[in-house]
């Protein structure tokens, strides 16, 4: 375990290894917790305790790119791309509130 990650809380993410729409989504302020909530199927991180916000909320930018050859590396971008907000302001000491700290659609979509 990384026990001196910088940070000022020591926060910490767990995700299932596969899936989406936020199930089983985690987060942990004590690391002692991590190890006593592991199991098989999950993905721990450090979470992002400074993050970049948008009018004080986080954020996902989702961009889809198409690489057709590594060696000369070609790449393509669509142009669209996709911009995610939580519903609620970003606060690091509220780690249960879900809204402020998950941009999933199925997590904002009702709040």
């Amino acid at each position: 375990p990384q026990y001196n990650v910088d940070g000022e809380q020591c926060v910490w993410i767990a995700k299932a290894n596969s899936g989406s729409k936020a199930v089983g989504i985690k987060l942990f302020d004590d690391l002692s917790s991590v190890s006593e909530a592991a199991g098989k199927g999950r993905v721990y991180q450090k979470y992002i305790e400074r993050p970049l916000l948008i009018a004080g909320r986080k954020f996902d930018l989702r961009c889809w790119v198409l690489v057709t050859d590594w060696s000369t590396l070609s790449v393509w971008v669509y142009d669209q791309c996709l911009l995610r907000l939580c519903n609620q302001q970003w606060d690091l000491g509220q780690i249960k509130n879900r809204t402020a700290h998950l941009s999933n659609v199925c997590v904002n979509v009702n709040n």
